[in-house]
C-alpha cells in the first residue's frame, strides 16, 4: 500500500550494504580508491582495457580484515597496455599510444595482467569513478549516523529533564535551544569546522551539535503532554523513581515521532556534509565523498563529461529523498494510529 516506502527503504539497505561491504566490490581496492593513471583520465562510461599490475611485496602482510574494510596501503603501479609478453627477466608491452616499451622485473614486487572495466568512468587524474563514488556513500552514512547519534543523546537528554522537570531547569534548557535556534544551521556548522579544523571527527561533531536542537523541542513538547496522563499520574503515586518514569514509562511513548525526526535529520546530516565537502571545508581529499567528487567533477558538465557531476548528484539526491519519503510516511502511518486511539 505505500510502495514509495518499500522503494525508499530497498535504495537504502542497498546503498548501506555497498558502503558497508564497499572494499569488497569496487574494482579498486587500494585505500581511498586513488589509483591514479594519467593515461586513462576522463575515459567515458564503460572503458575498458588491459593493464599490468606492478604490486608491492609487503613482508608484513596485510589482514584480510584490514584489507576488505580500510583498503589495502600495499604500493601498486599499473601501467595501461595494448598486449604484452612476459619473461622471466623483463616485461615488453605496448602502450595505449603505440609504443613499445620494456619494464625490468624487478624482485620487491609482483606481476600480473588484468582486464579492467570503468563502469562510470575515470576522473582527472585516471581513478576509477565508481569506486570512488561507493566510498563516498560510505562517508555519507558515516556522518549521517554518528551525527543522528549525538543529535539523539544530547537532545533527548535535555528534551526529557527539560519537559518532565520544568520550573527553572525548563527555563535554562529553553534559553540554551532558543540562542542555538537563533543562528542559521549552516552558519554553526561553519563556525565549529572553522574553529576546530576539517578532520572527519570535527564534522561529526558539527553536524550533530546542530540537529539536536528540533530533537530537545519535540522531545520537551511530548513529554510536557504525557506527564500530565493518568498513568503517569500514578507512576509517581506508586513512589517510582523520577528517573524510572522518565525512561521506562514517558521515554517508550515517544519513541514514533523520534524516529520520524531521525529519518529527516539523517538526510538534513547528509545534505550538511555534501555541501562542506563540496565547499572545501568538509571531507578532504583523496578520501572520497559525494559532494568532494561533485566538486572536483562540476565543470566537466559543461563540457561533454556531464556524467561526472550528474552520478554524484543523483546519488545525494536519491539518498536524501528516499530518507524523506520514510520519514514522510512514518509520520503519516503514526498520525493515524493516534487518531484511531
Amino acid at each position: 500500500k505505500r510502495p514509495s516506502f518499500t522503494i525508499s527503504l530497498f535504495w537504502i539497505v542497498f546503498n548501506l550494504f555497498l558502503a558497508i561491504f564497499a572494499y569488497l566490490i569496487i574494482p579498486d581496492k587500494t585505500a581511498n580508491a586513488n589509483d591514479q593513471i594519467p593515461e586513462l583520465a576522463l575515459k567515458n562510461p564503460g572503458f575498458s582495457c588491459k593493464v599490468i599490475s606492478q604490486t608491492q611485496i609487503n613482508p608484513t602482510k596485510e589482514s584480510w580484515l584490514k584489507k576488505s574494510f580500510l583498503g589495502s596501503e600495499i604500493i601498486k603501479i599499473s601501467t595501461p597496455i595494448r598486449s604484452a609478453n612476459i619473461s622471466t627477466t623483463e616485461i615488453t608491452f605496448t602502450s595505449l599510444n603505440g609504443s613499445d616499451r620494456t619494464l625490468a622485473i624487478d624482485d620487491d614486487y609482483t606481476y600480473s595482467i588484468e582486464e579492467r572495466r570503468y563502469f562510470f568512468g575515470t576522473d582527472k587524474y585516471g581513478r576509477d569513478l565508481l569506486s570512488r563514488i561507493i566510498l563516498g556513500l560510505r562517508i555519507s552514512f558515516f556522518v549521517g549516523l554518528i551525527s543522528v547519534l549525538i543529535s539523539i543523546a544530547v537532545g533527548l537528554v535535555l528534551g526529557l529533564v527539560s519537559g518532565y522537570y520544568g520550573g527553572w531547569i525548563d527555563n535554562i534548557v529553553m534559553f540554551i535551544i532558543n540562542t542555538f535556534w537563533s543562528i542559521p544551521t549552516i552558519l554553526l556548522v561553519f563556525a565549529i569546522v572553522m574553529g576546530f579544523g576539517t578532520s572527519i571527527t570535527v564534522i561529526f561533531v558539527a553536524v550533530g551539535l546542530t540537529m539536536w536542537i528540533e530533537v530537545a523541542r519535540l522531545v520537551r513538547g511530548l513529554v510536557l503532554k504525557i506527564k500530565e496522563q493518568t498513568f503517569i499520574q500514578a507512576s509517581n503515586s506508586l513512589g517510582l523513581s523520577q528517573i524510572s518514569v522518565m525512561f521506562r514509562h514517558i521515554l517508550p511513548n515517544i519513541v514514533g515521532p523520534v524516529t520520524v525526526l531521525v529519518a529527516a535529520n539523517f538526510a538534513i546530516a547528509i545534505l550538511i556534509e555534501a555541501g562542506l565537502s563540496y565547499l572545501g571545508f568538509g571531507v578532504q581529499p583523496p578520501t572520497p565523498s559525494l559532494g568532494n567528487l561533485l566538486n572536483e567533477n562540476y565543470g566537466y558538465a559543461l563540457s561533454g563529461k556531464w556524467h561526472m557531476a550528474l552520478i554524484p548528484a543523483l546519488c545525494i539526491m536519491l539518498l536524501v529523498l528516499a530518507f524523506n519519503l520514510i520519514g514522510s510516511t512514518l509520520s503519516n502511518i503514526f498520525t493515524k494510529k493516534e487518531s484511531q486511539i
